[in-house]
């Protein structure tokens, strides 16, 4: 009976020191998960406004360029595809970053 309950003690005493290994791991796992999608977010909006501030630029240049004439359609569908582009960049890119950063911080504490 001593040596069942030693045993069951021993099992337990085990399982605790694995519990609290891999939570560290997880810790550890949980703030590279965290970190990275803050990265991807923050890389995203950035190309995202680089694409809509080129595309802004490029849109409003063949407008001003072309005088009274009308501009070409397909330059200007290209353009206006490259500023939409960047906003939908920038709409997946912002929550990415802003939801990384705040499980990171709340992680950290």
């Amino acid at each position: 009976m001593k040596t069942m309950i030693l045993v069951l003690l021993l099992t337990i005493f085990t399982f605790s020191i694995n519990a609290q290994g891999r939570s560290s791991t997880l810790y550890v796992d949980a703030l590279k998960r965290d970190k990275n999608m803050e990265r991807i977010g923050t890389a995203l909006t950035i190309i995202g406004g680089i694409a809509l501030f080129t595309g802004n630029i490029l849109y409003w240049k063949i407008y001003n360029d072309s005088g009274n004439n009308e501009p070409q359609k397909d330059k200007v569908k290209r353009y206006g595809d490259i500023m939409i582009g960047g906003i939908g960049l920038m709409a997946v890119g912002i929550p990415l970053w802003a939801i990384g950063k705040s499980k990171e911080r709340h992680i950290r504490i």
